[in-house]
């Protein structure tokens, strides 16, 4: 276990977030509406809702809307088309959803133009700004563009679309804002025009939005739209599916929206609820990634359930559609289990792990390309290893997914790959981010992954750890209490902190072995409760000394609360044992 401590002398959660950046505690702890930019600062407000709102004044406007596919794209879509529903009964929208992972208008822009019907507007919440080719092709249709949208623009802006984009806006400083909180300040600017104070109905979708996105918990705009989004769940499927994943989140069954979103917080919806309509939208099938998004809009509508017993009984749609989503990461989980298990053999057999970086080509392999990135991240965990996943397209250009190693010391796999000069694009996150290269190129990128990161043993963890103390420290049970009252800080970009804890000295009598498969560590030293989960190995480790123990742990803060007892404790992430009779 190697580590680094990042900000030494940093002893309680006011200094980190300070060593973090946050100056302005008072704020961030206690966020308040003024946090919020005003709508006015992103460009091309007024022109967007003056073409908006002439529309809408239209006999029968006819409108379509082109649904992102991914969370942040669901969540804009959502806004947008709720708030147009308020404020004209009369418009009608088509809706249309990508049948793969496509983003924008390539996919669907033959289909508008083949319509029998004649689009008044095409609205692109999430998705569009770099749509240039398409938005001139509707131009030929007398057909123009609202694009809301908060992606970088590499291209000519096409004088058929009005682009709304925090990017493009210098004035604006939340460049950490995703498509659901851009559409949701025009919503904001909506409301200013029309006297109405709609918005405030859809935070809960601009915060979900935001998060699913990996939007910073650092800004402080997003740290009040995150709060507030969190604290008033509005919307019927999001509700739905928080009680679906209410025990995961809470640890109890009770049903109750209020008192789950006390508990809920950036990272729980990160590791909960978004996976759940990601796995819909990567292999859903169109009627049911179409009933998702119908349970976004109007999801307290009855519909027929299709559950297994139900014999065509009603169901409100945000109920079966978080049944249907759950169903769906369910069903992801077992394909991405089995792709696995097939590219090992291949990677054993072409011995692809004799490099520093591990490269899988997918050929004929028949995985669906929406879980290229995911089967990435699966290797990455299992081998320990940089992972590309690609495909080889006709033109002779690799193009797929990279995942880095969590908690190695490449902490950004992306930068290390731009560096190389070789790719066409790297886009994405430091970890997590889609590529294309020339085929004739792969060699030297290997080449050059080998001798730039010959140095890094990727299965040894690597940590940067916030506090470090000692296990006898009296400040320590202040410590846990302190983190864990701030949970809903935690998340991108401002990690939960990792504490290093020395010297705690223990004997065979303080370790209890618990749990259903007897793999559950739990250590009491001090008034502190060390926990490790699936911990077989270091079961072994402990029981091979003598009855004195010394342990150094990484872990992360936690309180547990039960039969009215509160009880502090670390979940360890990692650890050293030695002889505690030996000197450490």
């Amino acid at each position: 276990m190697k580590y680094r401590v990042k900000y030494p002398g940093v002893n309680t959660v006011e200094e980190l977030l300070n060593a973090r950046g946050m100056k302005d505690l008072d704020a961030f702890f206690k966020p308040t509406k003024e946090l919020l930019e005003s709508p006015h600062l992103i460009e091309n407000m007024k022109e967007g809702s003056e073409l908006l709102i002439k529309v809408l004044n239209l006999d029968n406007p006819e409108i379509c809307l082109i649904v992102d596919c991914d969370v942040d794209g669901y969540t804009s879509s959502a806004i947008i088309y709720q708030y147009i529903k308020r404020i004209s009964e009369k418009a009608n929208i088509t809706y249309l959803i990508h049948e793969k992972k496509s983003h924008g208008l390539e996919d669907k822009i033959e289909e508008i133009e083949n319509s029998n019907i004649h689009y008044d507007l095409v609205i692109q919440p999430d998705s569009g700004s770099n749509d240039k080719e398409y938005h001139d092709r509707l131009q030929e249709l007398g057909t123009p563009v609202l694009v809301i949208d908060h992606h970088d623009v590499d291209i000519e802006i096409s004088n058929n679309a009005i682009i709304i984009n925090n990017q493009m806006s210098p004035l604006y400083k939340n460049k950490e804002l995703a498509g659901a909180g851009v559409t949701w300040q025009f919503c904001r600017y909506l409301d200013e025009l029309l006297g109405e104070n709609y918005s405030r109905d859809y935070i809960d979708l601009a915060a979900l939005g935001c998060i699913s996105d990996m939007m910073s918990c650092l800004n402080l705009e997003n740290r009040f739209l995150f709060k507030e989004g969190l604290s008033n769940i509005k919307n019927p499927f999001f509700k739905d599916l928080c009680i679906k994943q209410e025990y995961s989140i809470t640890g109890d069954t009770t049903g109750d929206i209020k008192k789950i979103s006390m508990k809920l917080t950036p990272i729980s919806v990160s590791f909960y609820i978004a996976p759940l309509i990601n796995g819909m939208i990567r292999i859903g099938t169109q009627e049911e990634k179409a009933l998702t998004f119908e349970a976004f809009i109007d999801g307290d509508r009855y519909i027929k359930s299709a559950k297994r017993g139900a014999n065509g009984e009603l169901e409100h749609c945000g109920i079966e559609a978080a049944r249907m989503c759950t169903n769906a990461k369910a069903k992801q989980n077992r394909i991405l289990d089995k792709a696995v298990e097939e590219l090992e053999v291949k990677i054993n057999k072409l011995d692809l792990l004799s490099n520093q970086i591990l490269f899988v080509r997918l050929e004929e392999e028949n995985f669906p390309s929406e879980l290229t990135g995911l089967i990435a991240m699966k290797l990455a965990a299992k081998y320990k290893k940089p992972t590309m996943i690609g495909r080889l397209n006709g033109e002779g250009y690799d193009k797929g997914s990279i995942r880095g190693v969590n908690g190695s010391e490449l902490k950004d796999f992306k930068s290390f790959l731009l560096q190389s000069k070789l790719f066409d694009y790297v886009q994405g996150h430091p970890n997590a981010a889609g590529f294309s290269i020339s085929d004739n190129r792969l060699s030297q990128l290997l080449q050059y992954a080998n001798s730039n990161l010959a140095q890094i043993n990727f299965k040894e963890n690597f940590y940067d750890i916030d506090f470090i103390t000692i296990a006898s420290e009296y400040n320590l049970p202040i410590l846990i209490f302190d983190i864990d009252s701030h949970k809903d800080l935690w998340g991108q970009k401002n990690s939960e902190p990792l504490i290093l804890i020395k010297d705690i000295n223990i004997t065979r009598d303080d370790v209890r072995i618990m749990g259903k498969n007897q793999d559950t560590v739990k250590i009491e030293k001090n008034g502190i409760a060390y926990m490790k989960f699936k911990a077989k190995d270091f079961i072994q480790e402990l029981f091979s000394f003598n009855n004195e123990i010394k342990l150094n742990v990484i872990g992360r803060a936690n309180v547990n609360q039960w039969g009215g007892n509160t009880t502090p404790q670390i979940f360890i992430d990692d650890y050293e044992v030695s002889d505690g009779t030996l000197s450490f």
